[in-house]
């Protein structure tokens, strides 16, 4: 199958992939898009982000439909391969066709998400297209943490109804997805020579992954199952003053290794009994899990250390942060409805870091994952010194947008839409907590290893379901 540029959702996602826009390097991009908007006559508001929203009335005869917003983001990740001398910051991406699918040559190719600010760009240029008034909603910065969706403005909008074109991959809609609240825990340390054997605690041989996506697995997390080993040494009887600890590489990734140095007042003999005990209780608790997990201790060179009473602080903070799942939606098989996840920790210096996030489409159980937080923190002379939010929204079982989206997806695949609920989270929840009577559904083509230079673009897809979109809007 040919790249047909003269298909315009193909021609705009080709005129994107010359401009650079990795997440933070998107203005050159945003301000093409601004002059997209002049070119063809539309009004338009570019804040200082650099998000858009172009505006585009009603065609006759739908001047009084209600109105509706369409949204994408423009940003993408930058990845390439060891061999590529590609630079993100000038280059355009080098695209080829292999079979039905389209890639960018030794890079990711960001149709996660520029197919939807293409599918927006050609239905805003299509003159023949029925369509109510549309707001056409390009953000940024989606990829490192949804900052530009969350800086959108209440005034920029008058419509009620969203489609999100980040979303499932065309015989899918999401109906639930989840915000989370991320927290970054800070504990001081006056670090200091400390008396007794210097140990390395490694654990590793963890699964890890996505907590959007994998932590309703009962994954094991590192950084956890180091504090219980370290409380089990407490525990016993056994002094321990932490010197140094990493686990985890991501703030929102399970951690699938922690490391942690420490002096004890005891032989490796007595560490390496409690270890044995925990460690065969951990293979059977996380055996369908998590089977390959591994822990060592090995005696290493002298490091300074937290005193005995930080050190007792800091092991006790971790040990009680609460980690997993702690309740399902029992109407969507089971899906993670509330849940916590300790991502990187490290120890560097005097200071002691946790990231933490608490994932819910309900704010009310975010801010319980806080208070829980906060009373630990006052209790271990800790604080609480960063706090961020992005929000989800929870399934609505009336939802005349959908229900709109599954009679024409049924004309047009003569299949039922299939509706699917996740853990994770996009800029859905932004709109939906700006408006709480906001009726969302999201659409896109397939796509698919995407954040990887293997990412590609499913041209048959993409086809089909931007005659899917505009046979949608003009329904609307």
């Amino acid at each position: 199958m040919e790249f047909d540029i003269t298909k315009p959702h193909c021609y705009y996602f080709n005129e994107i992939c010359k401009i650079p826009h990795g997440s933070k390097n998107e203005k050159m991009l945003s301000d093409w898009i601004v002059r997209f908007a002049v070119d063809h006559n539309l009004s338009y508001v570019q804040d200082e982000m650099g998000n858009v929203v172009i505006y585009k009335p009603a065609s006759p005869g739908y001047e009084t439909h209600p109105g509706v917003i369409l949204q994408a983001h423009i940003d993408m990740v930058c990845v390439k391969v060891p061999e590529s001398n590609h630079n993100f910051d000038t280059d355009p991406l080098e695209l080829y066709v292999e079979d039905t699918h389209l890639r960018a040559r030794g890079t990711t190719l960001g149709a996660d998400d520029c197919m939807g600010a293409a599918y927006m760009l050609d239905i805003l240029s299509d003159e023949k297209l029925g369509h109510p008034y549309l707001e056409c909603c390009f953000t940024v910065q989606e990829e490192i943490g949804l900052y530009g969706a969350m800086a959108l403005k209440p005034e920029y909008f008058k419509a009620r109804r969203l489609i999100n074109l980040d979303g499932a991959g065309e015989y899918r809609t999401y109906t639930t997805l989840a915000g989370s609240r991320n927290l970054v825990i800070e504990k001081k340390l006056s670090m200091t020579e400390a008396p007794g054997r210097t140990y390395r605690l490694t654990i590793q041989g963890l699964l890890g992954g996505r907590t959007g996506d994998d932590i309703g697995k009962e994954r094991a997390n590192a950084g956890k199952l180091a504090a219980r080993v370290l409380y089990h040494f407490l525990d016993a009887g056994i002094v321990c003053r932490i010197g140094d600890m990493t686990a985890g590489s991501k703030k929102t990734g399970i951690a699938a290794e922690a490391e942690v140095v420490f002096t004890a007042d005891a032989a490796p003999e007595e560490l390496d009994r409690v270890l044995r005990r925990t460690e065969r209780a951990v293979a059977e608790e996380y055996e369908f899990s998590d089977p390959g997990i591994s822990m060592v201790l090995r005696e290493t060179e002298a490091v300074p250390a937290a005193s005995e009473e930080e050190s007792r602080e800091f092991i006790e903070l971790l040990y009680l942060l609460p980690y997993g799942v702690f309740s399902r939606f029992l109407t969507l098989d089971g899906l993670p409805s509330w849940s916590a996840n300790l991502g990187n920790i490290s120890v560097s210096g005097k200071t002691a870091v946790v990231a933490y996030a608490a994932r819910s489409p309900f704010e009310s159980l975010m801010d319980e994952a806080e208070y829980t937080v906060s009373l630990l923190c006052e209790k271990f002379h800790a604080e609480i010194r960063e706090k961020r939010d992005y929000y989800g929204y929870r399934y609505l079982k009336d939802s005349p947008l959908r229900d709109t989206m599954d009679r024409v997806f049924l004309e047009q695949y003569g299949i039922p839409l299939n509706h699917v609920a996740a853990h994770g989270g996009n800029e859905c929840g932004a709109f939906k907590h700006m408006f709480p009577d906001m009726d969302i559904v999201t659409s896109g083509a397939v796509y698919a290893k995407h954040h990887t230079p293997e990412e590609y673009l499913d041209l048959e897809s993409f086809d089909r379901s931007i005659r899917f979109l505009k046979a949608f809007i003009e329904e609307l």
